[in-house]
């Protein structure tokens, strides 16, 4: 799994209220936290359109350095604004690279499938798909040739290539990616 690595300030428990995140997130900031692993739960403050970015870019675990010290963590929630535009709050399960743990991977297909051609239609059934694996051996996401499907063929679970340590949970034989043949005449 990509790491994305930012800079964090700690948070002091007088910052913690409505009234102080409103005042971080004036100055680009937006509060995180890690929790789990055995260790008390820590609240930071990021750069809000770095950690934003990061995520559009599909990272899902994030080191933040603070102070001389890092905390790495897998993201399990983040808020967005009203509009669905911003994130405004995240919070982080702790992790290290050698921690087995349930996740996604991104499906990037790759390609214009061959059965398009013909009148076919793509249908890319899971964009994602649930995996379970080490941390370190966790991928983001995995790109997918699909110009070789002609109408009517598929690419299923068990033919798309996932690091070795990592497993999917789902049956061989579902379909992942399907061109569907012309219908009617």
């Amino acid at each position: 799994m990509d790491k994305f690595v930012m800079e964090g300030q700690p948070r002091a428990a007088s910052e913690q209220g409505t009234r102080a995140v409103r005042r971080l997130r004036s100055t680009g900031q937006m509060p995180v936290n890690i929790y789990g692993g055995g260790k008390p739960n820590q609240t930071y403050s990021v750069k809000a359109t770095d950690f934003y970015g990061a995520l559009e870019q599909s990272h899902r675990l994030f080191e933040i350095n603070c102070d001389g010290k890092s905390e790495m963590g897998i993201v399990k929630e983040v808020q967005y604004d009203t509009f669905g535009d911003h994130a405004i709050h995240a919070d982080l399960a702790r992790v290290s690279m050698d921690d087995v743990v349930d996740g996604t991977m991104h499906i990037k297909p790759f390609g214009v499938p061959k059965g398009l051609s013909t009148g076919g239609t793509l249908d890319v059934a899971y964009h994602h798909i649930p995996v379970r694996g080490k941390v370190s051996a966790m991928v983001d996401s995995v790109v997918v040739n699909i110009e070789h499907l002609a109408s009517d063929e598929s690419i299923r679970a068990q033919d798309i290539e996932i690091p070795e340590g990592v497993e999917t949970s789902l049956p061989g034989g579902t379909p992942i990616i399907i061109v569907h043949g012309r219908r009617g005449g």
